[in-house]
């Protein structure tokens, strides 16, 4: 079991093998007087996993997500919020999806009756290795992604491998990139855990998933607020966040907007002295043996990259970026300093 202990509350996190059965104790746990329980998931997992058991003392109140950054919408949080009225406020909730649905289920949960209880199952590689964890939720706005938000941290995250079976293989490729960004970070053993590829039996899920989650629950541990040293968990998401904004879900998967992300900041890293070209060309061939893009699928113009960064929530400052740069294989280096004409000229870096 992995514990987060940060000042708004404490997060269990346990990785593994049918551990999704363990959702209704752990419920039951949260509200031992509920009489009800919410029940906020993705709508593709709804179709393809059956429903937690509910005991006959116990209703759910279901709420069924659009799938994917579709759900992320201020009038789908409407609807979770409404729903979720019909509990008391020691009545918990449950909320099962990838990161998408984690990310509005738990704003929902942060601001009905001033918070409830919840628990997150992941169900995709990025909500397992990277969302579930560290209490951010948020939907996003038409001037860029997670603009809305709040901290509120779940009681639990039950992140059941067997879900990943009916992932479709971008989605697994996709979510690789959270967790190879966790290796740049340092996570102790996960650059060998990764070496030979995609993960190829459930146990060797399980451990790539927890080395990444503990790292993170490290950071975080550190750094609720994301002032500090938990912009380190950013590594590739300043582009990135800009290519999804500019190329929508369907182009470009999340995982695959940070995979490009940590290419244009090694590319950045190489332009400022801070690593050789042969470590930028090793991230490189470590991506691709993942099964992530390194380069855009179309030509996209910078000045469209640098218009979607202006609305980048991390920016510290009205002309210059903030970026997390590599400085070696498993260390990074954050900098609130890098220039429009730096991206730009960086950004060949994954030009087709």
């Amino acid at each position: 079991m992995i514990r987060l202990d940060t000042p708004l509350g404490t997060t269990q996190m346990v990785v593994g093998v049918g551990v999704v059965r363990d959702v209704v104790p752990r419920a039951r746990e949260l509200g031992p007087r509920a009489r009800r329980v919410g029940y906020v998931v993705d709508e593709h997992v709804d179709a393809l996993w059956p429903a937690p058991t509910w005991p006959e003392d116990l209703e759910p109140v279901v709420v069924k997500l659009p799938a994917g950054e579709a759900a992320k919408q201020r009038d789908v949080l409407a609807t979770v919020q409404d729903a979720l009225l019909e509990l008391r406020r020691d009545e918990p909730v449950i909320v099962r999806g990838g990161g998408a649905a984690l990310d509005v289920g738990g704003f929902a949960a942060a601001t009905v009756r001033r918070g409830l209880a919840w628990i997150a199952v992941p169900t995709t590689v990025v909500a397992m290795a990277d969302a579930a964890l560290g209490g951010k939720t948020a939907v996003n706005h038409p001037r860029g992604k997670n603009l809305l938000g709040v901290f509120h941290p779940p009681a639990h995250v039950i992140a059941d491998v067997d879900h990943l079976s009916t992932l479709p293989e971008r989605e697994v490729h996709a979510g690789l990139a959270e967790v190879y960004k966790c290796a740049r970070l340092g996570a102790p053993g996960l650059h060998r855990l990764l070496a030979a590829g995609v993960p190829r039996d459930a146990q060797a899920w399980v451990a790539v998933l927890e080395a990444s989650a503990r790292l993170k629950a490290e950071v975080v541990a550190q750094d609720e607020r994301d002032f500090g040293v938990r912009r380190r968990l950013n590594y590739g998401h300043t582009v990135g966040h800009a290519l999804e904004r500019v190329l929508g879900p369907e182009v470009v998967r999340h995982g695959e907007a940070v995979a490009l992300g940590m290419v244009v900041a090694a590319a950045l890293a190489v332009r400022r002295g801070l690593i050789p070209a042969a470590d930028a060309t090793h991230q490189r061939d470590d991506l691709v043996r993942l099964g992530l893009p390194v380069r855009l699928p179309a030509t996209v113009p910078a000045a469209e990259i640098l218009a979607a960064l202006g609305e980048d929530k991390k920016r510290t400052d009205d002309q210059r970026h903030t970026f997390v740069l590599p400085i070696a294989a498993d260390d990074v280096r954050i900098v609130d300093d890098v220039t429009n004409d730096e991206i730009t000229k960086a950004l060949a870096a994954i030009s087709p």
